[in-house]
Parts: structure tokens; C-alpha cells; sequence
């Protein structure tokens, strides 16, 4: 199901006392997901609870609307240069391009209407793990920590804060936001996992196991984020391996 804001309601059965937050830039969200923005034909997002307030709300809708652009530019550059390309071997070896391309396709257009972000700490997981950005709640909720909302930082900020090695990709809430997907079994059918998440492990992984590469969680967000610095800086700003 498309989002709609004027349904937000209707959207939120899976909890009953489940609505979301009306804010200017849900509404913004929604015009950008239909007017084809990034070459998404049918972008689908996942209801916002209303334990997110308007502040909360406003960066939760920002980030996702980085994600559909990280993540478009990561299938271009697929479609552009195939699978000889160099970040695509980095990150994938000699993975299958089909599988990587699929993945992209659905963390962006998959329906959504099963699982939900919130911003309640429901487990009492986030004070006692002040860095953590979340955890999954169930099988089909994103809940969203302190830490996520004071340090995940738009996608413009690409380069500008250290390398990509430095910084690592969830340093960038748009990307936190498709990686936060994965964490849950509705999105990864239990066939993306977080493997690796090691840089030297994830570079091992694509020259040694390329099968495993295409499966593991933060080899695409190494991917993502060395595609989308390339948009930025002539060169990227990846790091030194």
C-alpha cells in the first residue's frame, strides 16, 4: 500500500492505539513519493507510530526521503556500469547483480503495511545502550533510540564529517534507515543477516564468499555509501582499506 497521509489511520491496524503524527513533512513525503522522484515508480513506507512526536516524525520522514535517493543512485550506478564495476566488486565480488539490483528494488517498493517505526523505549534497551540507533521490537517493529535521532545526519552531510571508513554508513540516517529494514524478519525473510560488519570481514567476504556477500546486510550499506560519495566528491570519499 502506497503512503497516504490522509489514510494514516486506516494504515495502522496491525496496533490498535497506532496512529501517525501529522506533520508538514509527511505530507511533503507523500507529494515526493508520487511525483516519480528518483525513478521510483511506487515507493512504500512503513507506518509512523505515534509514540514518534512531530520533532521525532519530521527527521524519521527526512531520512526516508534520503533513503529513496540512496538507494536510486545505488541502482543506477548497477544499471549504468553492471557488475565489472569496480565498487561493485569491492563490496560484491563476482556476487550476482540480479540479487543486488532485487534487494534495492524491494527495501524501496516491498509493501510496509506490516511493519511500523516508533520512538518508545518499549524494552528498556535504549538507556541502557547509549549508543545504540534502535532495535527491533517483535518481529515487525523499528524502534528508534535518542541516539539515532542526535547523531544520524542527512545524506548532504556525505564526505563533509570523514570518510566513509571513519564515519560508517549508518552515520547517515538514510541509510540507517533501509540497513533498520533488514533488521526485521517481515523485511529480510531471514535471508539478509548482519553476517559481517566488519570493514576487513565485508572486503574478505566479497573476494572469498560472494554468495555470502550479496547476503549480508552491511556489504550494501558499504555499497550505497561509496556510490552516493561518488555523486558528491569526484572520487568518493571511501578511506583508506
Amino acid at each position: 500500500m502506497r503512503f497516504s497521509f490522509t489514510s494514516s489511520v486506516l494504515l495502522a491496524t496491525h496496533a490498535a492505539a497506532a496512529t501517525f503524527y501529522a506533520s508538514n513533512s509527511t505530507n511533503a513525503l507523500e507529494e515526493l513519493s508520487l511525483s516519480g522522484a528518483y525513478g521510483w515508480s511506487s515507493p512504500q513506507f512503513a507506518p509512523i507510530l505515534h509514540t514518534c512526536n512531530e520533532t521525532y516524525t519530521r527527521i524519521i520522514n527526512a531520512h526516508l526521503q534520503d533513503s529513496l535517493e540512496a538507494a536510486a543512485f545505488a541502482r543506477n550506478r548497477l544499471m549504468e556500469y553492471g557488475k565489472d564495476d569496480e565498487i561493485f566488486m569491492r563490496w560484491f565480488g563476482d556476487g550476482s547483480i540480479y540479487e543486488v539490483i532485487g534487494l534495492l528494488d524491494y527495501l524501496v517498493e516491498a509493501n510496509k503495511d506490516q511493519i511500523s517505526w516508533r520512538c518508545d523505549d518499549i524494552s528498556d534497551k535504549c538507556d541502557p545502550n547509549p549508543t545504540w540507533g534502535g532495535y527491533s521490537y517483535e518481529e515487525s517493529q523499528n524502534v528508534l533510540c535518542p541516539y539515532f535521532f542526535q547523531e544520524r545526519v542527512a545524506l548532504s552531510k556525505m564526505c563533509f564529517d570523514g570518510t566513509i571508513v571513519e564515519t560508517t554508513p549508518k552515520h547517515y540516517g538514510g541509510i540507517d534507515m533501509l540497513h533498520r529494514y533488514l533488521h526485521l524478519p517481515a523485511m529480510n525473510t531471514e535471508y539478509i543477516q548482519e553476517y559481517y560488519e566488519e570493514i576487513d570481514e565485508i572486503l574478505d567476504l566479497a573476494q572469498n564468499n560472494a554468495t555470502f556477500a550479496t547476503r549480508n546486510v552491511d556489504s550494501y550499506l558499504y555499497y550505497i555509501a561509496e556510490v552516493y560519495a561518488e555523486s558528491v566528491v569526484p572520487g568518493g570519499c571511501l578511506g583508506d582499506l
